[in-house]
């Protein structure tokens, strides 16, 4: 993150292409909440900012079935969550980010069922529309891939290591400079990417992932690391990553076969990316899901399973594939 932060100049811009100044931190979110720092733990709490400014970190992750809801903000918990959040009622994947949060120095986590009053459709609405600053303005944001609802967590239980062998590292002057380990890969191996994760199938991590310029994966077998410059695993092997591909028929094609718990979020759950990529389609109208200047070409969609119209609670064009 480091490095990404002093070296990365591509990772200081925004979707639209503003630059952001790393050495100046950003205005907060409406609400954060604040974890401590890594030698004073306090037990979270809601801040409603007001203004401030500060580095925070955002999560990424899946809010599960109806029966597993995490914990949310409502206008009866909001007193009680600005005073106190005890940790024990927090589930394990916010434990988990909290615990993140904290070790990479930062006070401040910013997740979306604590930080939106969830039972309030005015604050929701609002706050919906911004999501998309929230994420682009996070230091880092956090990922909990392979957890399918907030009671499973971002960090997993690792198997051991295959067993390996101590060889000699010869420096090419030909003196002996420690060791290097090896150890065999097993034959059936393959990596873990945070595309084939629960959280993939999640629509509204469509512009969390293309909007965060840094983000860091928590999938079953390692760590990911993905900013504009470089994805690389854990164990610095690079690979591409299809997150980051920026043409709108691609981004609708991927967002519209992911799943939804309101069929009413077709469209707010893209707001946040329709509002960045307008500052660039600055001579465009955004209309239902599409660009008028790309018509007629992004009308020639089609379904891949039968529509169901009748099911659509949001009385929208037929032309459109939302």
């Amino acid at each position: 993150m480091s490095a990404c932060i002093g070296n990365h100049k591509t990772c200081s811009e925004t979707f639209s292409g503003a630059i952001l100044d790393e050495c100046t931190p950003p205005i907060l979110p409406t609400r954060i909440i604040d974890v401590g720092s890594p030698d004073r733990e306090i037990s979270p709490r809601l801040i409603e900012t007001k203004g401030m400014a500060g580095y925070y970190v955002a999560l990424s992750h899946c809010w599960g079935k109806p029966s597993k809801r995490p914990l949310m903000t409502t206008q009866s918990s909001i007193q009680s969550h600005l005073t106190n959040i005890p940790w024990e009622l927090v589930p394990k994947a916010y434990q988990d980010a909290m615990t993140a949060t904290r070790r990479l120095g930062l006070q401040y986590i910013w997740i979306d069922s604590l930080c939106i009053i969830q039972d309030s459709h005015s604050d929701w609405l609002d706050e919906s529309t911004h999501m998309g600053m929230v994420y682009e303005n996070a230091r880092l944001t956090i990922a909990a891939s392979h957890a399918s609802d907030s009671s499973q967590g971002c960090f997993f239980t690792r198997s051991h290591p295959p067993a390996s062998i101590e060889l000699s590292h010869i420096s090419q002057s030909g003196d002996r400079e420690g060791s290097v380990f090896a150890s065999s890969m097993p034959i059936d191996y393959v990596p873990i990417t945070p595309e084939l994760g629960p959280l993939a199938q999640r629509a509204w991590a469509t512009q969390e992932w293309l909007l965060s310029r840094r983000m860091i994966f928590y999938t079953a077998d390692s760590l990911v690391w993905s900013c504009k410059m470089i994805t690389q695993r854990e164990t610095g092997g690079s690979f591409h990553s299809t997150a980051r591909n920026h043409r709108w028929k691609i981004i609708i094609e991927r967002y519209s076969a992911r799943l939804l718990t309101k069929a009413t979020d077709r469209l707010i759950a893209l707001e946040g990316l329709r509002k960045e990529m307008g500052k660039k389609r600055v001579n465009d109208t955004y209309c239902f899901g599409l660009w008028k200047t790309s018509m007629p070409d992004q009308l020639l969609w089609f379904c891949k399973d039968p529509a169901e119209r009748s099911k659509s609670l949001l009385g929208l064009p037929t032309w459109t594939w939302a």
